[in-house]
């Protein structure tokens, strides 16, 4: 029985073999970008430890009850620490309060088990106050976080993990899974698969909410027409930022328009292939002008600055600066 992970195969087998052998390891790490499907993997797995009727060793039921808490995340032997939203900070205190909760016996499973989400986001105090439990675990627990990549965190911590470094599935296979599960078009499957760049858990949530879809093209046709328009219009686009509560949705925005300027450097570059499409299927035709009346070089330092304003959303920035700042090195075409 499959767990039904997509594109992660390989990974399956390899958690499956670790509980057939008896050896599963006391941490994993699951890296990935966003959305690829490393929660979902974390869960899977922590439902083969758990559950009541294994029709296998290795596999789930998804029927018992503890296989319908997991998918519920209210097992009492599950413990969940994450920032309070995506970009927010980890810290020191969610991971001491579960380091506490891994010292109790398990209550209703074989293990206690921790699930540290986006761990990345864990400031160095939370990360240092992990490492105790990595380097002697309490007995009868399991340690999981997620991240983007193990550069991410101190090497203390990923080097006593197991990482499991999870990638895009091939853009084709998820459009044909899409359009199976979801009883869509091939087109629009396809369309899907571009956008999400082949992360599953990104590729389905756009599948069950197309409007979201819509909101990421017409976001990106923002940053398109931006291009076009002189400095008064652009500072009026950043305004809509000055407000603290936004740094969320800029760092959204920015995550789209990293990926609008890697399809214009893909193609005026002329690098656009099978194994380096583009992500706006929608957007062809105007991406497609515009990289022609740029360079690679010109699109490569916008993509830079763009990584690089990112970074700076981490510290205490004035939002409207930044975005106005940031703007202001667009180059007009």
């Amino acid at each position: 029985m499959s767990w039904n992970v997509w594109g992660h195969e390989w990974a399956e087998a390899l958690l499956k073999k670790h509980i057939e052998g008896g050896v599963t390891r006391h941490a994993y790490m699951f890296t990935g970008a966003p959305g690829i499907g490393r929660r979902t993997l974390a869960l899977a797995f922590t439902k083969a430890l758990y559950c009541q009727q294994p029709p296998a060793p290795g596999e789930f039921c998804g029927t018992c009850r503890s296989c319908r808490q997991l998918d519920r995340l209210q097992h009492t032997d599950l413990f969940i620490g994450q920032a309070p939203a995506p970009g927010e900070t980890l810290k020191i205190d969610t991971v001491r309060e579960i380091q506490h909760d891994l010292n109790m016996q398990p209550y209703a499973a074989p293990w206690r088990t921790a699930l540290f989400l986006r761990f990345e986001e864990a400031n160095v105090n939370a990360q240092n106050a992990l490492l105790k439990t990595l380097e002697e675990p309490p007995a009868r627990s399991k340690l999981l976080l997620t991240a983007s990549n193990e550069n991410a965190l101190l090497p203390t911590i990923s080097s006593r993990c197991e990482v499991i470094r999870l990638r895009p599935m091939p853009l084709a296979d998820l459009a044909e899974k899409l359009a199976a599960s979801r009883i869509m078009e091939p087109e629009e499957a396809l369309r899907l698969a571009h956008l999400s760049a082949g992360r599953v858990g990104y590729a389905l949530t756009l599948a069950d909410d197309p409007d979201e879809a819509d909101r990421i093209v017409s976001i990106a046709a923002d940053a398109l027409d931006l291009l076009g328009e002189d400095t008064v219009r652009r500072f009026a686009y950043a305004a809509a930022f000055k407000d603290i509560k936004k740094r969320g949705a800029l760092r959204e925005t920015l995550r789209i328009w990293q990926s609008l300027f890697r399809d214009l450097l893909l193609l005026s570059s002329g690098e656009e292939e099978r194994d380096l499409p583009i992500s706006f299927l929608d957007l062809r035709d105007e991406l497609t002008a515009a990289a022609a009346k740029g360079s690679p070089e010109m699109f490569r330092g916008v993509l830079s600055e763009v990584n690089r304003m990112i970074a700076y959303l981490n510290a205490n920035v004035n939002l409207q600066l930044a975005a106005e700042n940031l703007l202001l090195n667009f180059p007009s075409l």
